[in-house]
């Protein structure tokens, strides 16, 4: 279903006109896993919502929803415009996210026409960015996931993907000189011999130097797409994260377990990033900051989630797919017809 979608997605891209890149992930397209990531021109960002539509209501997916959430900063080079793709049975889903730039610290390395001006046809049938462009940034990736939790092998992949392609291209030097960091070898030998830390510390000190550049090159833009970010960054995580939260019913312990599973379902089909039962502080903060779920449980009068003895895995499943999805607007909803 998923791959149906982004082979007939991209040739009515093409075939409509609409200048776009693959950013990363494309190796076993048509295979994306949950998520596509490319890079559209913001003037064709409502051709871009007609295709998706199109092939949703096609492919038979339930519904087609718009996130707006990452898409409310001034500067629009930060936006990000996200739509997901929603099945029921079988339990599918799929996201796609259309950038406007590739940033370091709120301001652009890569903005949309560079990106676009350097695309390269796949043999496959689709565009994607430059393979400087994806690898030299995968440095700042790789930078960004050093030291965290649970990303060990992210890392180690992208890693591998960056030194491959580097050691085999040669002109790296000249590359990374053109796009700021001429001491960029010093951070690829950290890399190289497996040291992240020191990898992370020499690529961050070299991110710093790179946006005081800008700030001297053009301290008015540079100036006020920092200033953007860091309000973006305070709305975004702590005044209006993306996820949310449910109130539960259960009517016994069986019920609150076969809730957890099926949050657990839609966490393994990546309808939802996360979800979390505890009542502490950092850990709903860390759900709803993801995008994830944080369950109350509270009196069936108050309940939207109502696990009675009745209950089955189902209904569980279709009233909490029926709070996902209206949670967003709807650009197609083949529940009611809506359309």
């Amino acid at each position: 279903m998923q791959e149906a979608t982004a082979v007939d997605f991209f040739s009515r891209m093409d075939a409509e006109g609409v200048d776009y890149a693959v950013l990363r992930n494309y190796e076993l397209y048509p295979q994306f896993g949950h998520d596509i990531d490319l890079v559209v021109r913001r003037r064709d960002l409502s051709k871009w919502r007609d295709i998706a539509k199109s092939c949703a209501k096609n492919h038979g997916w339930m519904a087609l929803t718009e996130c707006g959430h990452w898409a409310r900063s001034s500067s629009g080079e930060h936006n990000i415009h996200i739509l997901r793709f929603y099945s029921a049975d079988p339990l599918r889903y799929l996201q796609m996210d259309a950038f406007h730039s590739l940033l370091i610290l709120g301001v652009p390395l890569f903005d949309e026409d560079t990106l676009l001006r350097e695309r390269i046809r796949d043999h496959r049938g689709f565009y994607r960015i430059d393979e400087r462009i994806e690898n030299f940034y995968r440095f700042v990736q790789i930078a960004k996931l050093a030291g965290m939790r649970g990303t060990e092998e992210k890392l180690e992949r992208y890693s591998r993907r960056a030194l491959s392609f580097w050691e085999e291209t040669p002109d790296l030097t000249a590359f990374a000189e053109a796009a700021g960091f001429p001491y960029i070898w010093t951070a690829f030998d950290h890399l190289r011999s497996g040291d992240f830390e020191r990898f992370k510390s020499e690529l961050d000190r070299q991110k710093r130097a790179w946006l005081l550049g800008r700030v001297h090159s053009e301290p008015i833009r540079t100036g006020r797409m920092i200033f953007d970010r860091v309000v973006d960054c305070l709305r975004l995580f702590w005044l209006r994260p993306c996820g949310f939260d449910i109130r539960a019913f259960a009517s016994d312990e069986g019920q609150r377990k076969r809730l957890k599973e099926t949050l657990e379902k839609l966490t393994r089909a990546n309808v939802i990033t996360s979800f979390t039962l505890s009542r502490g502080f950092k850990e709903r903060q860390r759900a709803r900051e993801r995008g994830g779920i944080t369950v109350d449980w509270a009196p069936a009068k108050r309940a939207n989630i109502i696990m009675g003895c009745e209950a089955d895995e189902q209904s569980a499943m279709n009233a909490l797919l029926k709070l996902i999805i209206e949670r967003h607007p709807r650009l197609l909803d083949q529940r009611t017809g809506r359309d």
